[in-house]
């Protein structure tokens, strides 16, 4: 595949459950950067429950401690922020005020949910996000338990003007035999827009050379790979 983007990791070290160490961060990078990625967005977890450190000013200062070593792997990047959908998040976005938040390019912004259950004010925080003029992108949702193989409840959230991430590594059964049905489904289907790694080790990328895809999936993969480009510049 012609993966020059990649919207969805956790390279940036030392902030959450991805990378710790900047020399391994480097690696990564550099050996994605032989499978021909090119643009990488940094996208560690916004949530204060587990990471209480984690906000838009720290982040944004740990990347900029890191990222003259960062560039030296080749692979151009940008800092985000995955924001898990919490009770209570709602406090922290008010509409005109988006100056601060970590958004992907193009007034985009990347949410999940616990695997386990999902969040009782999903929609309502949706709503509020497209109020404010932004575009919210859930992170895998092939992977939430909840959502069953009939995809009604993933096409309820698509309804509600959400943009939908698939987790490369679904397809390689990485995350499970059920996520990966689920992920060819809502594939097949055409209900995602954007392709990420969600790398958060090493031990990955080997799992991410290694995989192989049918014709009909690597031809469904390609518009995906497209609108991961487009966002990087901001035109979707």
């Amino acid at each position: 595949m012609d993966f020059r983007t990649d919207v969805h990791c956790h390279i940036l070290p030392g902030v959450d459950d991805g990378f710790r160490s900047e020399d391994n961060s480097v690696k990564a990078l550099g050996l994605l950067r032989e499978t021909g990625l090119e643009h990488s967005i940094l996208t560690p977890h916004i949530y204060p429950e587990l990471y209480p450190d984690n906000n838009p000013e720290s982040i944004r200062n740990r990347y900029a401690e890191v990222s003259g070593r960062l560039s030296s792997s080749g692979v151009e990047c940008k800092v985000s922020g995955e924001h898990m959908v919490y009770q209570g998040i709602e406090d922290h976005f008010r509409k005109g005020q988006t100056s601060g938040l970590l958004l992907l390019p193009g007034d985009n912004i990347l949410i999940e949910m616990s695997y386990a259950f999902e969040s009782q004010n999903i929609r309502e925080f949706v709503f509020q996000l497209n109020a404010m003029g932004l575009h919210p992108v859930l992170a895998h949702p092939e992977r939430y338990s909840y959502y069953s193989r009939t995809m009604i409840e993933v096409e309820s959230i698509v309804d509600i003007d959400t943009r939908l991430q698939l987790n490369v590594l679904s397809l390689g059964g990485f995350y499970g035999n059920t996520a990966k049905v689920k992920a060819e489904m809502m594939l097949d289907a055409g209900l995602y827009t954007f392709l990420g790694t969600d790398l958060h080790s090493l031990s990955q990328i080997e799992q991410l050379r290694s995989l192989k895809f049918e014709k009909k999936i690597a031809r469904a993969l390609e518009p995906l790979l497209e609108n991961n480009d487009r966002l990087w510049n901001g035109n979707i």
